[in-house]
């Protein structure tokens, strides 16, 4: 049998001879019948043949001899697409343009015009485009115009995905709404959040009915609120709702895929999940989160699926912009996890103390049919299942209590389990037995809500009486199995077909009587391949971009991370530096003193100490107004000490990051005009304070990974047993890439002015120090002792602050 993408070769041809030279003999690879020596095509033909025409392939299946072809369907005509007009698009964003008309504080921005030029070319062309916009360029505008002009054009959707909730509110709220108003064209988009977003309002309203059984006192209190708030929401998600609720309670009430009757659910047309999927299905841009995307990926690779709708639409077009953070967003989401905490989570629901998903079904039967068939169902959970789920719970317990043993300094957060945690003691001591015993326990306990599933779905009275019982039964036994299958790919990993990095992470409890949060996860090592074959070749046209993702003015970094390193059988690649249109030899300054202590761990109690003098004396010249980027907590507690034994929050308010939301710090940080804000990692990135809130940036260490985390030393190994310098190619541009990052939260506009005081000398002092130097904007560099350092800062601040401060 054949395929063929060529309509024409095809035209008129139903069967026909077929030459022996243009044929291969091969009785493997025809499922077709023969009946009086016409062909016929099978089942699995016609399933084969709808597949490949959805990707534009026609079908043919042939005699074993090769002499005899039969079209079972030709290719579909080839698609007519209207190709986006190059300089309309730049006189849109241009002087007298469609935006300039529209937008009351319209500046003309020749990068903006060039990326969007860039990014129309090749959604007419295809291929794959990587872009660093810099701040202020207008970066989203760019892409979204010929997003929109594009589905105008040819109702093709594009998938705009970003890393940060602030990007997606900002092109929800802001970006989108603006063109709209510009262009004056009815086009459509829908911000995406993952389906356990959004409130099932059967699932709510069962679990409202018997909460008695599923829940105790203070759960049901927690539930009675969100049946009041679900006669109020237009929204349904929690975004919407106006407390957080807890886990075990919203797992009760959370809109999942396989709990859901769909079009026979009686909620189906005020659902606000499928409400949501239908402004997705009609939306011509699509605004999703990178873990969102992943999850539809996950879908499509496990189905084989890339032309039908999964977790999202289907879509030829994507935009991936914070695509710095491409590489850590799949290692997270593409991988598998199970914690103690969360597999307790799953067995509490079934059962606990009476209450349950088990108890809740076991009364329903008995409320309902009296027979022999209701009497047996009961008697499979009395018997079968709430046995095997306390022996689970006592396997599960031995097992995360012996895991505790492997993390032996009491200090120790994360243990990486490669090749020699075979060998750990940990196994002698009884893991393997106790692992064999709860995955055997596991499997038991699924095996008899399977057996009970089949008993009351088996008989069609009960089956019609207790079909949301069933649904969730079965939703409580998918997540049993992920878990389970999860325990089995970190402990019992086999030989892997993808070659993963496993560890484990301990979290103490607030509460000293609960015992620790043990979680066991496992992620891919190397996603280049994973993201070529699933992302890259699979969708026409894909940008990656964003403010940060070039070092030394080159792409090499990402496209070797990403594995585009060019070859015949990859994508085109188009690249470009968009600069930002911020004057940083006038707005900023770069500051390092030459010294101070050089960092050489989070236990340097010199650098700790000379850390906070700095901020200290850098508070005293800016009045406040600072962000101070820290690489780890505990640097950031020690100065946060510091400063409050010093006074410090009694002349500056302080913010700290965990001790308050971080929306929260932000907001309070730029109403008071003059505070102090420590932050880690995620202060390094998507927060925007513009003006003079924020007017300076202190970083005590450069932002290098931590070369023992599990996954950072997985592929630093990997790529010394190829040959290749890890820290060179790996570990220094990532922290470039960081420190980039961190520099871009102080000049957000054309009216900022600040300094970037790095405390870090190896900055200057070490041979890579110019790597980081050239990656960064071209802002003013002074160096030297801490006294000339000051000098240089008073003197760019201006004696008024200082007298100010006094």
């Amino acid at each position: 049998m054949g395929s063929c993408s060529n309509r024409a070769r095809w035209q008129g041809a139903k069967r026909r001879r077929c030459s022996r030279r243009s044929g291969t003999r091969n009785p493997e690879a025809s499922s077709c019948t023969t009946t009086l020596g016409v062909l016929n095509p099978s089942e699995a033909d016609l399933a084969v043949a709808a597949q490949l025409w959805e990707q534009g392939l026609g079908f043919a299946i042939c005699d074993n001899d090769a002499t005899e072809l039969y079209v079972v369907l030709e290719p579909p005509a080839a698609e007519r697409l209207d190709p986006l007009e190059l300089d309309g698009i730049e006189s849109d964003l241009g002087p007298g343009g469609a935006l300039a008309r529209r937008h009351p504080r319209y500046e003309d921005r020749p990068q903006q015009r060039a990326f969007a030029r860039m990014v129309a070319d090749l959604y007419n062309e295809g291929g794959v485009g990587i872009a660093e916009a810099g701040t202020g360029t207008g970066k989203s505008v760019a892409y979204l115009l010929p997003a929109i002009r594009w589905a105008l054009a040819n109702r093709e959707r594009t998938v705009v995905s970003t890393n940060t909730i602030n990007l997606q509110e900002q092109l929800v709220d802001k970006d989108l709404p603006l063109l709209r108003r510009a262009l004056g064209e009815p086009f459509k988009f829908a911000l995406v959040k993952g389906r356990r977003n959004y409130v099932s309002v059967r699932r709510a309203k069962l679990a409202l009915e018997i909460s008695g059984v599923l829940f105790e006192d203070g759960r049901q209190t927690e539930l009675k609120a969100i049946g009041e708030w679900l006669h109020q929401t237009s929204d349904g998600s929690l975004s919407d709702l106006p407390f957080r609720p807890s886990a075990e309670v919203w797992d009760e009430v959370a809109s999942e895929s396989d709990v859901c009757l769909r079009a026979k659910c009686p909620h189906f047309e005020e659902c606000f999940y499928q409400r949501a999927r239908r402004d997705a299905a009609s939306a011509d841009v699509l605004v999703v989160n990178h873990h969102l995307l992943f999850s539809d990926l996950a879908v499509r690779r496990s189905q084989g699926n890339y032309t039908a709708p999964a977790v999202l639409p289907h879509y030829r077009r994507l935009i991936l912009d914070e695509a710095h953070n491409l590489e850590e967003a799949a290692t997270q989401h593409l991988g598998a996890t199970v914690s103690r905490r969360g597999l307790f989570r799953i067995l509490r629901r079934l059962e606990h103390r009476g209450k349950g998903l088990l108890p809740a079904t076991s009364r329903a039967l008995a409320s309902g049919r009296r027979d022999l068939l209701g009497q047996a169902a009961i008697d499979l959970i009395d018997e079968r299942l709430l046995p095997s789920l306390e022996d689970a719970r006592n396997r599960a317990g031995a097992v995360f209590t012996l895991l505790e043993q492997v993390f032996v300094r009491g200090s120790e957060l994360t243990v990486r389990m490669d090749d020699k945690f075979a060998e750990h003691p940990v196994w002698r001591m009884g893991l393997g037995d106790a692992l064999d015993g709860l995955l055997a326990n596991l499997d038991a306990l699924l095996r008899g809500m399977e057996t009970l599933r089949e008993r009351v779905a088996g008989e069609e009275v009960l089956r019609e009486a207790m079909e949301a019982q069933l649904l969730e039964l079965r939703g409580a036994a998918n997540r049993l199995e992920g878990a389970a299958d999860a325990l089995g790919l970190a402990l019992r990993p086999g030989e892997d077909t993808v070659k993963m990095v496993r560890w484990m992470e301990r979290r103490p409890d607030r509460d000293p009587q609960e015992s620790a949060n043990i979680t066991l996860s496992a992620a891919p090592l190397n996603l280049s391949a994973l993201l070529r074959e699933s992302i890259l070749d699979k969708v026409p046209t894909v940008v990656l971009t964003s403010a940060t993702l070039a070092t030394q003015g080159n792409f090499r970094f990402v496209r070797q991370r990403l594995g585009l390193n060019g070859g015949e059988d990859g994508p085109r690649v188009t690249e470009a530096i968009h600069p930002s249109p911020f004057d940083y030899t006038e707005q900023s300054l770069l500051a390092v003193p030459t010294d101070l202590p050089l960092p050489s761990g989070d236990s340097d109690a010199r650098h700790h100490a000379a850390t906070a003098r700095a901020i200290a004396e850098m508070a005293a010249i800016t009045d406040g107004g600072l962000f101070v980027l820290f690489t780890s907590y505990r640097a950031l507690r020690h100065a946060a000490g510091e400063l409050r034994r010093g006074g410090m929050d009694g002349r500056w308010p302080l913010f700290v990051h965990g001790e308050a939301p971080r929306g929260q710090l932000v907001e309070r940080f730029t109403t008071s005009g003059r505070g102090i804000l420590l932050g880690t990692t995620s202060f390094w990135e998507g927060v925007d304070v513009p003006g003079h809130p924020l007017r300076g940036l202190v970083i005590p260490k450069l932002p290098f990974k931590v070369p023992t985390e599990p996954v950072t030393a997985a592929r630093v190994e990997a790529i010394e047993a190829a040959g290749g310098n890890a820290f060179a190619s790996y570990m220094l541009p990532h922290a470039a890439i960081r420190l980039k990052q961190g520099f871009g939260r102080l000049i957000r506009s054309r009216l900022d002015h600040g300094a970037v005081l790095i405390l870090d000398g190896r900055i200057v002092h070490k041979s890579y120090g110019r790597f980081f130097l050239d990656s960064l904007p071209p802002a003013p560099v002074r160096r030297g002792p801490w006294s000339e350092v000051r000098g240089e800062l008073l003197a760019f601040y201006g004696a008024r602050t200082v007298l100010k401060a006094c």
